[in-house]
């Protein structure tokens, strides 16, 4: 039997890798339309499609200036790559024969042969998968070595019902950018009804309401720090989530004191007494009386006279 030419080789390479990439569309084809696929297929499409021994072994023929000699130069690999170009070729030249093709190649279209292998396989894996199931397996993944076979089996035991295998996975990766905006838009949404619950108490506003006006009766010092841990108090009663807490921010703080009137928290007893407009006045005059003198000679005695012997 006749060598193949280099024409042949390279031809029988690019029909090699037509009816690869045929047999991976119809392979995703099927998943995405629910029906099954076998067990070989999965492990094909994780070792399948790899041409690079038949590329390099191209590449040195093409170059090299006595075939024979290069043939005899190639690695164990390599040697076995172009056996296979060769069988390729010579499968080429018989077209009245019903190809099968390579098997380890072959393009499945016998769907019923698949049902009978997979019978106890499930026909909506993809549609099981929660979307932050997704999300965080392609993270692994890309986290991990960007192996799909390893990430199958990391994660086949902690999600039992996904009935995860690497052709499930690979799956998700072809549409991964529509996944991830997906759960961008969801995130945005679940954050924003979050923010929504968080605003949705008025039983506590009310009960705080009535709290603050006891206290400034009471006489009650009234701080920032005081009304969050009533809050937090009254949520505990009402049994309000965590997550549906406000943070009680300083944002928070000031549109309470607006509704509330409390320009200031002040001291509810005998500084509470005081008229306000008195107040300031007095602060006028002291200021007036305090510039004719140095700081060094201004004092605050208080209650200095209550330290006697």
């Amino acid at each position: 039997m006749a060598s193949p030419t280099l024409s042949d080789l390279k031809k029988a390479l690019q029909s090699w890798k037509a009816e690869t990439e045929a047999k991976q569309v119809d392979i995703v084809d099927r998943l995405a339309h629910g029906r099954p696929v076998s067990g070989e297929e999965e492990a094909w499409l994780d070792e399948g499609g790899n041409f690079v021994d038949e590329d390099v072994v191209l590449e040195k023929l093409q170059s090299a200036s006595d075939i024979s000699s290069a043939l005899k130069d190639l690695s164990t690999s390599q040697r076995h790559a172009y056996d296979r170009l060769e069988n390729k070729v010579q499968e080429l030249k018989k077209p009245s024969a019903k190809r099968k093709g390579n098997s380890k190649f072959a393009v499945s279209t016998n769907h019923k042969h698949d049902v009978a292998k997979t019978k106890a396989r499930t026909t909506s894996e993809c549609t099981l998968a929660t979307l932050e199931q997704r999300i965080e397996i392609i993270d692994w993944h890309y986290a991990n070595g960007k192996n799909q076979s390893q990430t199958a089996r990391h994660f086949s035991g902690k999600y039992l019902e996904l009935n995860i295998k690497q052709l499930l996975i690979s799956s998700w990766m072809k549409d991964e950018a529509k996944w991830r905006e997906e759960y961008e838009k969801n995130h945005a949404k679940a954050h924003s009804m979050k923010r929504a619950r968080q605003t949705l108490h008025p039983e506590i506003s009310d009960m705080m309401d009535l709290w603050v006006a006891k206290a400034m009766a009471d006489g009650i010092l009234l701080t920032g720090e005081v009304l969050r841990q009533k809050w937090k108090v009254f949520a505990d009663l009402k049994g309000v989530p965590e997550d549906e807490r406000l943070t009680l921010s300083e944002g928070w703080l000031s549109k309470f004191k607006a509704r509330n009137g409390l320009k200031n928290f002040k001291r509810h007893s005998e500084a509470g007494s005081a008229d306000p407009q008195v107040v300031e006045a007095e602060r006028e005059c002291i200021k007036g009386v305090l510039a004719e003198y140095e700081l060094r000679d201004i004092y605050n005695m208080d209650k200095t006279g209550l330290f006697y012997g």
